[in-house]
C-alpha cells in the first residue's frame, strides 16, 4: 500500500517533462503547419481610359466612336486617317506682371534666389599720392650748383580693404510657394501653345501648291495656258469696255494678279498696282469675273500646282481697247 501511494505522486520532474513534450509538439505543428510560399503576381493589368474634351457637340451619337469625350461629336474632313480632336484656336495668354512671374517660379528657383549671396561692393582704391616735384630756382651761371641726392621713395601704403558704409543690403526677392492657380495657369499656357503648334502644322500640311507666272515665263506648259487665258480676257474686256471710261476718255495701266483653281474657277483677285483711276481698277476686276470660269488646268500642270497665279499688266488704251500684256 505504501509503495502504490508513493508511485502515484507526480513530481516536479514529471511536470517538466510533460511541459517540454507539449512544447515540442506545439513547435512542430507550427513549423510544419505553416506554408511559406511566394505571393503570385496578378496577371490582370489595369486598363486606362483616354478621355478628350471637345469644343462642339451634336445631338446624335456617331455609330462608331474613335475617342471618348464629354459630349457627342460627328467628325468631318477628307483625311483618311483618324485625327485627334484638338482646339481650333489657341487660348489667349494673359500678360503677367513681374510679381506674378516671380510668384509662379518653381520651388527650386525660389530657394536659389533666397540662398544667393548678397552682392558686395568693391572698395575703391585710394588716390595715388602725388609725387614730390622738385622746384628749381634760377641760379647764376657763375655759381656751381650742387647735386642734391635723389629723394628716397616713400613706401606706398596699401589700401586696406574696408567695406563701404554706404553698401546697403539688397533684400532678397520675395518668393512664395507655388499655388494651384499658378499650376492651372501653366497648364493653360502649355495647352495653348500645343493647340497653336498643331494648327500651324495642319495649315502647313494642307496648304495648296501655288505657282506664279508672268508675261516673262518661258516654261512651255504654262505659256500655252496663259496665252489662252489672255485671249479670253481681252475678248471679254473689249466687249464689256467700261462706258464711263469711254465718255471721260480715260487711259492707264494697272498690274492685276488672278489666282485660278485647278477646275478653272477664281480663287482670288489681287490689285498689285493701281492705274490711278478707280473706274479702270474696278473695270479690270469686273472683266475677270465676267470671263470666269476659265479652262481647267491641264494634267501636266495639276501634277505640280493646285493654284495658278497669273500676273499681267492691263492697258486701257485711248482707242477704247483693252490689252493684257
Amino acid at each position: 500500500m505504501l509503495s502504490t501511494a508513493e508511485s502515484s505522486i507526480i513530481t516536479s520532474t514529471d511536470r517538466l517533462i510533460l511541459t517540454a513534450f507539449f512544447a515540442v509538439v506545439a513547435h512542430v505543428m507550427v513549423v510544419f503547419g505553416i506554408d511559406f510560399s511566394p505571393v503570385k503576381e496578378s496577371s490582370s493589368r489595369v486598363n486606362t481610359l483616354d478621355i478628350i474634351l471637345v469644343q462642339t457637340h451634336a445631338d446624335k451619337a456617331p455609330d462608331e466612336a474613335s475617342y471618348l469625350a464629354q459630349a457627342n461629336q460627328e467628325g468631318g474632313g477628307d483625311s483618311p486617317e483618324k485625327a485627334r480632336p484638338t482646339a481650333p484656336l489657341p487660348a489667349p495668354l494673359i500678360s503677367r506682371t513681374p510679381a506674378e512671374i516671380t510668384t509662379a517660379l518653381p520651388l527650386s528657383a525660389s530657394r536659389f534666389l533666397e540662398n544667393s549671396p548678397e552682392p558686395r561692393e568693391v572698395p575703391e582704391p585710394d588716390a595715388e599720392e602725388s609725387k614730390p616735384v622738385l622746384a628749381q630756382t634760377a641760379v647764376p651761371s657763375q655759381q656751381k650748383v650742387r647735386k642734391q641726392p635723389p629723394p628716397k621713395p616713400k613706401p606706398e601704403s596699401k589700401p586696406k580693404p574696408t567695406r563701404s558704409a554706404k553698401a546697403e543690403k539688397v533684400p532678397p526677392i520675395p518668393t512664395e510657394n507655388i499655388s494651384a492657380a499658378a499650376l492651372i495657369s501653366r497648364s493653360l499656357a502649355v495647352a495653348s501653345l500645343n493647340a497653336e503648334i498643331q494648327q500651324r502644322l495642319r495649315a502647313y500640311a494642307e496648304r495648296p501648291r501655288r505657282k506664279w507666272i508672268t508675261a516673262r515665263t518661258r516654261e512651255y506648259k504654262y505659256a500655252s495656258y496663259m496665252e489662252a487665258w489672255r485671249a479670253k480676257v481681252e475678248q471679254v474686256g473689249n466687249l464689256n469696255y467700261p462706258g464711263e471710261a469711254m465718255r471721260r476718255k480715260l487711259s492707264g495701266n494697272l498690274l492685276l494678279g488672278v489666282a485660278i483653281n485647278a477646275d478653272g474657277t477664281i480663287d482670288e483677285i489681287t490689285l498689285h498696282r493701281s492705274s490711278g483711276y478707280k473706274i479702270l481698277d474696278d473695270a479690270a476686276i469686273r472683266i475677270v469675273r465676267l470671263a470666269a470660269p476659265f479652262a481647267p488646268l491641264p494634267k501636266n500642270i495639276r501634277k505640280d500646282v493646285d493654284i495658278l497665279h497669273i500676273e499681267r499688266t492691263w492697258q486701257f488704251l485711248a482707242a477704247n481697247r483693252l490689252s493684257a500684256r
